[in-house]
């Protein structure tokens, strides 16, 4: 089931000079309130360190000058990965301590919050270790690190959909801004741009790593019963959008083009694509687990709600997590001289909250897979 020529990388120049294209980027704080990426990197923990054992020969031959590269997928500032990543160098020193680190954060958000982090972060401020972020998309080719990766790690970012390689119009709908959100038939053509976009995250994953590399990667997932993550906060927004368009304080065609381009996949359809052929060829599957995180901000104080404080404070909050991933989509759908409704859409979205307290739970895959 491929997707159209039009979706493959040998047109996407001319796609990107025909559209703006849609390029989600998480807003600079995002890494203050992503207690569920925490809580993923915490789970991934115990089987990253065992993969590390079990290389533990291959890196103790290794000489002085030579690296240990690793790379994190959809990485934002690098703050999400940087307690696991502090762990994982850890264990590979006290194995062979001459070992140098290479590190290379990689998201298409620009660098400056990563600078930002990166001037206080302990990680890359030995002789032993450096830290490289990369502006590029992590569905395209990495060259400069070709058979020399060691580990790649990504969390909560696996779902979002290429958009660089179709046009602006295949993330447009007249009623829905999320692909979840939608019936099956019209759901599916999302199911196979998914679907091609994991195979050339693969393809590329596999020219990158050495024999033997890894990937760990954390997919957010569709489990059913309409709870897919982070499902209040879509259908919130959706509801407010249709709201804003009733009261004609956005267009018809502003409401078609507001879109969150991802898709959460569900354990089977992942399951399907990897036993293809192809990528069964490129890796192995080592483990798949199922995670639930439930909601960091809602869970610990859903016994409260009836004190006007703390239903305020987690409104706050809960709006300002979704913002943190929305915003640049919604702003991609909003005309120009409307671009001042965003702050309207969070007001709402906040009240939204206010009113109906619901907590934004995360299912996960956790795969590890080895290259062949």
């Amino acid at each position: 089931m491929i997707m159209p020529e039009k979706c493959e990388g040998a047109n996407r120049k001319q796609i990107n000079s025909a559209s703006p294209g849609y390029l989600p980027t998480m807003t600079p704080d995002y890494s203050q309130i992503s207690d569920t990426a925490k809580a993923v990197a915490s789970r991934m923990l115990p089987e990253i360190i065992a993969f590390i054992q079990s290389i533990s020969p291959q890196i103790a031959r290794m000489s002085s000058g030579m690296s240990f590269t690793m790379a994190d997928y959809g990485a934002a500032d690098g703050v999400n990965s940087s307690g696991l990543f502090t762990r994982i160098i850890e264990h590979i020193h006290a194995i062979n301590p001459s070992v140098k680190i290479k590190l290379l954060y990689i998201d298409i958000a620009g660098r400056a919050p990563f600078d930002k982090f990166c001037k206080i972060s302990g990680l890359a401020g030995s002789e032993r270790a450096e830290a490289e972020y990369i502006q590029r998309s992590f569905y395209r080719p990495f060259p400069e690190i070709t058979g020399e990766l060691h580990l790649g790690f990504s969390s909560t970012s696996l779902h979002w959909l290429d958009t660089e390689n179709v046009d602006s119009a295949f993330f447009q709908h007249p009623a829905c801004i999320q692909s979840n959100q939608l019936p099956d038939t019209e759901r599916q053509k999302f199911v196979e741009k998914w679907k091609t976009d994991w195979r050339v995250f693969l393809r590329e994953r596999s020219d990158e790593l050495v024999k033997g590399g890894a990937l760990f990667l954390a997919n957010l997932t569709n489990r059913g019963h309409s709870l897919w993550p982070a499902s209040v906060g879509y259908n919130n927004l959706r509801d407010i959008c249709h709201d804003l368009c009733r009261e004609h304080k956005i267009s018809k065609k502003e409401l078609n083009a507001i879109f969150v381009p991802d898709y959460f996949a569900t354990p089977e359809e992942i399951n399907s694509l990897l036993t293809e052929n192809e990528m069964n060829k490129l890796f192995y599957l080592k483990s798949c687990h199922d995670l639930t995180v439930p909601c960091a901000y809602f869970t610990p104080v859903k016994n409260q709600l009836d004190k006007p404080q703390v239903r305020a404070d987690l409104a706050d909050k809960l709006a300002h997590v979704v913002r943190a991933w929305s915003e640049s989509s919604i702003r991609t759908g909003l005309s120009l001289k409307n671009k001042g409704v965003i702050e309207e859409i969070y007001r709402r979205l906040r009240d939204k909250f206010y009113e109906t307290p619901r907590g934004l739970p995360y299912e996960y895959c956790l795969l590890a897979l080895i290259k062949r």
